[in-house]
């Protein structure tokens, strides 16, 4: 090869993250695949959010915390202080 052609093969910073943002795209086992076991796989059975650190699980109430502080005086629940 030439020294000339050597030369233009040189990377470039901008081409180089031109090609990454091209061909990024998200992994599809996360989209795809289904969510039986941990946090993820719970929702509130009013909103149907997804679980995490708010949703209430004890007794079977399965609600957001948001959702449950709205209801819980229809639902016979009383706060005490």
């Amino acid at each position: 090869f030439p020294i000339s052609s050597i030369s233009k093969r040189r990377f470039c910073p901008l081409e180089i993250t031109a090609k990454m943002a091209e061909t990024r795209v998200p992994n599809k086992l996360y989209a795809t695949h289904s969510k039986n076991y941990g946090k993820g796989s719970r929702q509130c059975r009013v909103t149907g959010r997804k679980g995490g650190n708010g949703l209430i699980r004890k007794y079977g109430i399965n609600m957001k915390r948001q959702v449950f502080r709205e209801r819980a005086i229809d639902m016979g629940w009383c706060k005490y202080s």
